[in-house]
């Protein structure tokens, strides 16, 4: 009887079992049915975007038979520091016409105003354009009214009615001295295209300064003081392929400045084609019987195009280039690794298979437009799968953006061999201007997150939903930064007793967390990081609140703190305060000061060594070889050890599913002035102070604009001597308001600006412009009122009323023993 049981348990709990098995085989398949039923329809309801050709048509500045400054269209409206891309000298009769090609485009109506260069005032508004087709040409011209004033500056913006869309373009025009803007671009343009026949370019040969501080064996790049075989594309046999972009950057006062951008090709010992775009830079300095040529800056990119030739000897050749315009990372396992070249983004598998991710370019019309230089892209990440995220940035010149700055954010979906955008961020700034908030911060954490600073405003956006998270805001770029790899970020929280913080605020972005750091009766200041180590700025609260001759507020320590928040330097030197700090590499610069009853004065300079290793971590670094006539090129290593081909493959489509626009609002910062500099036809950043400014232009014979957009300090605008007058008076009311002056002040129809620091042959820039510099040196007030080519001349306010004439060499050795603490007054234009 038991046994009978026990076999008719036995038996019921197999079937029992059988069914709970089968049951599980069929909820698995049914769930793996859903799944790949999910992911087809996925894939078949993806929305896809092809990236295609530039719609929008640039529009040309007609002056004479010549068309130059192509023009971008936009359709958002732009503010006016973000278009100083170019300005347009008008005749005297002050009709503007600008032309565009007439199958490319079709406008109905064109309408125009004219502002001042900060967009405040009003000039000119809704002028009516005048349309008219000559040829191949739509001309539209402008009957620009009699009320601007010769020689300054103003922003013009230009509405095109397209039908169903508007278009809008901007400039900045000037009414200039005649015939001046008209030779300039015709000397840059003649000396870009000699400079392709040795014959020819021997008439250039009087403006070169060639000595042996350049590479001659570097082609991408090339100034004045490059041997005239360099400046002659060596033995490349290079020549010019199409027409190339003529831009009349800057014309102030006797300066201009003419930009050049181009396609070259050359065959190497191979017969294999190499090609290049380039652009030329030419500042000049004009003169009733000559131009001089004052600088002269080529840089030159190779174009990667994936041909076979390029992979040989576990090596992939880049080309001529320089290497910091070139981003490598790979993956963690290694197996993948990518690469950007010449404004495209490559990946490279451990299996020989090349990915063009992303390139403006296309196989079937690679001409050249100034468009493929307004961009950026930068690589963000290579994960183990062979994804890749990175980011496009500047004027969207392709695609469903096209007409639009900002920040696109993308992925490369590695399975489905697709371009995923993921979001558009619609900025303002142009690329350069947008470059400089990414390095102070743009990073994507593990977890989805994205982190960037901009306007003042460190944002969190959730690359999934969406949501945008305000992280800090109204942060001067002085007043936070992030390490190398974007994982670390510090920044001061703010109290307002005093430009220092009692508390900053170190985030690591990675794993979400932060961490305050604080101490009793201590102030802070964020200088910056090498590589994953903060930089600190310490001073106690009671010194706090003053600040140097330079308008800085010196620290009396300085803290190097590990990602931990471990200590591991603390630097303080007796009755010594620092300021002025940079970063280069590992080494942390800056200036030392004294403190008595009077104040701080300045010491000397001094710097610390950081003697951590470089974090490597998945960057690669391009090698330099020499190969021919080609001199200095780069090579990236393959990433497998037998690959012994390589085959090149496109993604096969844009994937738009998911994207979104993202409108970021804008904290208002503080109002601490900033000084923005700019050299060779870009942008180069802003600073506090002059002296940072216009040393980082100097070299470079650069501008410096304020917030206004008007010109501050211009070296090539000076002429080569000045007779001026002491004028006492005026120069007795501005120094009474110098002890409330840290940076510049507004008075009376101009600026005083603080140039503590600045060395006098820029200072004298100044004393051009009709006042003199004054300085304090021996208890007297100095008063430099003229200068020529050896000597100046200066006078002692309420002194004698004869001049003093000084040696230049002597003058800059007497105002050096006070650390060149000039004052200066610009009169407004």
């Amino acid at each position: 009887m038991n046994s009978g049981i026990y076999k008719k348990k036995k038996f019921w709990t197999k079937r029992r079992t059988r069914k709970l098995v089968l049951s599980g085989i069929f909820l698995v398949a049914l769930l793996f049915y859903f799944i790949h039923a999910y992911r087809s329809m996925d894939r078949n309801s993806r929305v896809y975007a092809n990236m295609g050709e530039s719609k929008l048509p640039y529009l040309y500045v007609k002056m004479g038979d010549k068309r130059i400054n192509p023009l971008h269209g936009f359709y958002q409206e732009m503010d006016g520091s973000s278009i100083r891309d170019s300005i347009a000298a008008l005749p005297y009769d002050r009709e503007l016409t600008l032309v565009a090609d007439a199958e490319k485009f079709s406008v109905e109506s064109a309408h125009y105003d004219i502002r001042s260069l900060d967009g405040s005032e009003l000039i000119e508004k809704d002028g009516k354009a005048e349309l008219e087709k000559s040829g191949k040409e739509i001309k539209i011209i402008l009957p620009i009214q009699n009320l601007i004033q010769e020689g300054k500056e103003y922003q013009l913006r230009l509405s095109l009615d397209m039908g169903e869309t508007s278009l809008h373009y901007y400039t900045r025009i000037i009414l200039a001295k005649d015939k001046m803007a008209e030779e300039m671009l015709s000397l840059g343009e003649d000396f870009t295209r000699k400079s392709f026949s040795k014959s020819e370019a021997r008439s250039l040969s009087t403006y070169l300064e060639s000595d042996d501080t350049m590479d001659n064996s570097d082609l991408s790049h090339v100034n004045l003081h490059s041997s005239f075989q360099q400046i002659t594309w060596g033995d490349t046999a290079m020549v010019m392929d199409g027409e190339p972009e003529i831009s009349l950057k800057e014309i102030n006062g006797i300066m201009g400045l003419v930009q050049v951008r181009y396609a070259s090709k050359a065959n190497d010992q191979n017969g294999h084609t190499r090609r290049f775009f380039n652009e030329d830079n030419f500042v000049m300095r004009y003169d009733s019987q000559r131009i001089y040529l004052m600088d002269f800056d080529r840089q030159s990119t190779e174009i990667f195009d994936g041909q076979s030739f390029r992979f040989s000897d576990k090596e992939i050749l880049l080309g001529v280039d320089s290497p910091e315009r070139v981003q490598a990372k790979y993956s963690d396992n290694k197996t993948f690794y990518a690469f950007s070249k010449g404004n495209a983004l490559y990946r490279l598998n451990s299996e020989g298979m090349l990915t063009r991710i992303f390139s403006y370019l296309t196989e079937e019309n690679d001409s050249f437009r100034g468009d493929f230089l307004s961009h950026g892209i930068r690589l963000m990440d290579v994960k183990t799968n062979g994804d890749v995220d990175f980011m496009v940035y500047g004027y969207i010149s392709r695609g469903r953006h096209e007409g639009y700055t900002g920040i696109v954010f993308y992925t490369y979906d590695n399975s489905e061999n697709t371009v995923v955008e993921n979001f558009f961020l619609p900025l303002k700034e142009n690329k350069e201007e947008l470059e400089e908030s990414m390095n102070r911060l743009s990073y994507h954490a593990g977890n989805k997150m994205f982190y960037l600073y901009y306007g003042g405003t460190v944002y969190g956006i959730d690359t999934n939903s969406f949501e945008v998270l305000t992280m800090a805001s109204s942060l001067e770029k002085s007043e936070l930064a992030s390490s190398d790899g974007g994982q670390y970020l510090a920044y001061e929280e703010k109290n307002g007793e005093s430009e220092l913080s009692q508390t900053v605020v170190f985030r690591n972005l990675k794993s979400d967390k932060s961490q305050n750091i604080a101490e009793e009766n201590k102030l802070f200041s964020v200088i910056g990081f090498i590589e994953d180590d903060l930089v600190l700025g310490v001073q106690s609260k009671e010194q706090g609140k003053e600040w140097n001759p330079q308008g800085e507020i010196p620290m009396e320590e300085i803290r190097i703190i590990g990602p931990d928040l471990k200590q591991k330097l603390s630097y303080k030197k007796e009755n010594l305060y620092f300021s002025n700090f940079s970063i280069v590499g590992n080494q942390l610069r800056f200036d030392e000061y004294t403190h008595n009853e009077n104040g701080y004065a300045y010491f000397g300079k001094d710097s610390v060594l950081s003697n951590k290793e470089e974090l490597k971590e998945n960057k690669l670094v391009p090698e330099a070889k020499q190969q021919g006539a080609f001199g200095k090129v780069y090579t990236l290593p393959l990433p497998g050890k037998n690959i012994e081909k390589i085959s090149m493959q496109n993604p096969e489509k844009f994937s738009i599913e998911k994207a979104g626009s993202i409108e970021l609002s804008q904290s208002k910062l503080t109002d601490k002035a900033v000084f923005y500099a700019y050299s060779l036809g870009h942008y180069r950043g802003n600073y506090q102070n002059m002296e940072t400014a216009i040393s980082a232009v100097y070299d470079d014979f650069g501008y410096i604009l304020n917030e206004k957009q008007e010109i501050l300090w211009n070296r090539t605008d000076r002429p080569s001597v000045i007779i001026g007058k002491p004028r006492e008076d005026e120069v007795t009311d501005f120094i009474a308001q110098i002890p409330d002056l840290r940076s510049c002040i507004e008075s009376n129809g101009g600026e005083i600006l603080n140039l503590y620091g600045v060395n006098l042959n820029a200072a004298l820039y100044y004393t051009s412009k009709g006042y003199p510099l004054m300085i304090r040196i021996d208890d007297n007030w100095e008063l430099i009122t003229g200068y020529n080519g050896s000597q100046i001349t200066s006078y002692i306010l309420g002194g004698s009323s004869s001049p003093n004439l000084m040696k230049k060499e002597d003058a800059t050795a007497r105002y050096d023993t006070v650390h060149n603490a000039f004052f200066a007054f610009l009169p407004k234009t």
